[in-house]
């Protein structure tokens, strides 16, 4: 890419979801509603014949396919390559939208855009949307460990075929969905009774960072789930599991010394990186008048500075792990370790 700068960056939409989810009908209907954008659209097929293309309503777009396997096996080399390419028409299309494969892991996809400076120039993630079958994602959860990180890689889950279930199946499925991703918006929508396009386009990744400023609330018990918190001298921490879906959720009122705590999560994250799913939040560190702002996406860890504490707020740490059979002692030791161990609370 070039070493210019340019002077806005391209916003990015990823669109998710399991086999059979929605995911090309909801992109249609997100076309047709922002009539007045170009968007430039790559379809990520599988096989070598692509299908889903021939569907889209885009007569005024640019419709990219990459059809030789899924975008999120080969990200380092056709991603980069196409996004390199296609800057150099950033003139031509004012939004970039990734269509993924029903069995793709958006956060790899997501990783570029959030962790590598050279794109964050010319390319800014402002959403990625879950499409859920109201009706197959019971079972999808419980069986296929893709639709479960499409699930807690998402900022929005979008809820389809509501028409399908009960209306007390998808009160238990907002809940469930909502504590196996404490970051998500959730938001339930099909085509016959429209998709609720507007909020979700009032929506961006910048705004769920407003999530973390309360605990994860456990929530209800049921037979295959459970949630419980835990009170220490130093933390909080709140526990969700469903099937083998941890969500872990810790506060820390002490601060943290910032290089213990990105070199022992780092090291963690690399003997873990197959049950770690995502970890999000923004840490107290000792001698930062800022919040510092963490994330982990495909096994990546992006560690950056956010707005200033405020001046009437005691300062405290909110970390999120989600992932596959994760417990919370070895995780709480490990996060105590990086403790500011010199502290003396005012």
């Amino acid at each position: 890419m070039s070493t210019h700068q340019p002077e806005t960056t391209k916003p990015v939409t990823i669109i998710s979801g399991f086999l059979g989810a929605g995911k090309t009908t909801f992109l249609n209907e997100y076309i047709t509603y922002r009539k007045e954008v170009r968007p430039f659209i790559i379809e990520n097929e599988l096989g070598e014949e692509g299908i889903d293309t021939g569907l889209i309503v885009a007569p005024d777009s640019d419709v990219f396919e990459l059809s030789n396997g899924c975008l999120c096996c080969s990200l380092n080399e056709d991603l980069f390559k196409l996004l390199h390419t296609l800057w150099k028409r950033n003139d031509e299309f004012d939004e970039l939208v990734i269509e993924t494969t029903g069995i793709a892991d958006p956060a790899a996809i997501a990783q570029p855009f959030l962790v590598y400076p050279d794109i964050q120039k010319y390319y800014k993630l402002e959403r990625v949307i879950c499409i859920v079958d109201a009706q197959e994602i019971d079972f999808q959860l419980e069986e296929t460990e893709e639709a479960r990180k499409q699930i807690v890689s998402a900022d929005i889950i979008l809820i389809n075929k509501t028409d399908t279930v009960r209306k007390e199946h998808l009160f238990d499925l907002e809940e469930l969905l909502r504590n196996i991703n404490p970051f998500a918006t959730i938001l339930t929508g099909d085509k016959q009774s429209g998709y609720p396009l507007e909020k979700i386009m009032a929506l961006t990744r910048d705004d769920f960072d407003g999530k973390m400023t309360t605990t994860v609330e456990p929530a209800q018990h049921h037979d295959h789930d459970h949630s419980h918190s835990h009170h220490h001298a130093d933390a909080t921490h709140d526990e969700f599991h469903h099937h083998s879906i941890s969500s872990l959720s810790f506060v820390f009122d002490r601060p943290f010394n910032l290089d213990m705590f990105g070199h022992r999560l780092l090291v963690f994250l690399s003997l873990q990186a197959k049950n770690i799913y995502r970890v999000k939040g923004f840490i107290w560190a000792n001698d930062e008048p800022q919040k510092v702002i963490v994330q982990s996406v495909a096994g990546a860890l992006a560690i950056t500075m956010g707005e200033r504490w405020p001046s009437d707020e005691m300062p405290k740490s909110r970390l999120v792990f989600i992932g596959k059979d994760l417990t919370s002692k070895g995780l709480e030791k490990m996060l105590a370790q990086c403790l500011d161990k010199d502290f003396v609370s005012p």
